[in-house]
């Protein structure tokens, strides 16, 4: 049976369909491949620069071939061109394929099947240049994080435990605004950044919002995504202005030790649901337990780590779910994190490259609580 992998979507959106076209639109096109041929269908619009940057062995096909002359026919009338230009028996899709074009496809007697797994499992690992792309990505983010933290270094506090800069009252969105500018500047794109003093950061993925204040941990979470290679970086620090009160400074320590704990023990055969459990063992030895109360999750509740690269969340997770060893050639982040609701959380993160004997750290700034 002659089986054509395809997909649909955004180069924006779809970090798959950026993974095999290197093509990044705002408008959706058809990627598909048939046994040694790889190939986009794209419009005039996009057509030009598809034959400039699409990737090497990479095929371009003008739309107008796929349609009726003098009509502009939906995509699953293009499909059913496809298939009897090249004799294509069945459809293997992504999982997420739309469900609407799915039925339309199917409706007009094409075959349509969902692929079980990931549609490319490569992307898990990754080679020499994506290493390279990841490392500038990471150069961004501790950039932007600088700028967070000379900003809460050039603050003052005001009688109210307020931070003040320039006159004004500091809040989360001012520094994340700076943030994200300086990310821009650099070429990248942020969205939803993390900026979340004392209790606020008890919420892991909580944005953050109004004044900073000192004495209370403000955890300050980037993640952005290098405009032209698609690929992201991903950092936590958790700073305090001032002095820290010695629970945040007890939790802090812990977090920064089974960090480092972990790190030194990722390497290839290494179980990640291994790691993440002794993390979480580890945390409570420092008397800092895990559960559920009336006031929701606390201690260490979310997974040691995850995969980097084209998306900011990939394969493969460092969670307790996660059984299969480490191979060589992952990206993953490294976050422990600890989050009480009466006075916020702690989390550190770094970003280390699996290779053969051990991984390498490709974060460079360094961890510092306190700030004068």
């Amino acid at each position: 049976m002659k089986i054509a992998k395809f997909i649909y979507a955004t180069g924006d959106e779809c970090s798959d369909l950026f993974f095999a076209s290197g093509l990044h639109t705002p408008d959706a096109y058809i990627w598909f491949e048939i046994q040694d041929e790889r190939a986009v269908i794209l419009s005039a619009l996009e057509y030009g620069r598809g034959l400039k940057e699409c990737r090497e062995g990479v095929a371009v096909y003008p739309l107008e071939e796929f349609f009726d002359k003098g009509k502009i026919s939906p995509v699953e009338e293009v499909m059913c061109k496809m298939a009897s230009r090249f004799e294509i028996e069945q459809f293997s899709v992504p999982y997420d394929f739309p469900l609407g074009l799915a039925e339309k496809a199917r409706n007009s007697g094409l075959i349509i099947v969902p692929s079980e797994g990931v549609f490319f499992p490569e992307r898990e690992f990754k080679q020499e240049d994506e290493i390279r792309k990841i490392t500038e990505a990471m150069q961004i983010t501790e950039d932007a994080m600088q700028t967070a933290i000379r900003m809460i270094a050039d603050s003052s506090v005001d009688k109210s435990g307020q931070l003040v800069l320039n006159g004004k009252v500091l809040c989360s969105e001012d520094v994340r605004t700076e943030i994200e500018v300086r990310i821009m500047r650099n070429r990248g794109v942020a969205t939803d950044t993390i900026v979340a003093c004392g209790p606020q950061g008890a919420d892991p993925h909580c944005c953050g919002y109004g004044p900073l204040h000192a004495g209370k941990p403000i955890i300050i979470d980037i993640f952005p995504r290098v405009a032209a290679t698609g690929y992201y970086g991903d950092l936590t620090r958790t700073v305090v202005k001032g002095k820290a009160p010695s629970l945040v400074l007890k939790a802090y320590e812990a977090v920064k030790n089974v960090r480092d704990q972990a790190k030194s023990e990722l390497k290839v055969g290494v179980i990640p649901a291994d790691i993440h459990k002794k993390t979480l063992k580890r945390l409570s030895a420092y008397g800092f337990d895990t559960g559920k109360n009336e006031q929701g999750n606390y201690g260490f509740f979310h997974s040691l780590g995850h995969g980097l690269g084209l998306d900011v969340h990939e394969a493969p997770r460092l969670s307790p779910a996660n059984t299969q060893p480490l191979q060589g050639g992952e990206v993953v982040t490294v976050e422990p994190g600890i989050y009480y609701p009466e006075w916020g959380g702690i989390r550190l993160e770094d970003v280390v490259w699996i290779r053969p004997d051990s991984c390498k750290c490709l974060t460079l700034i360094d961890s510092i609580l306190e700030i004068d």
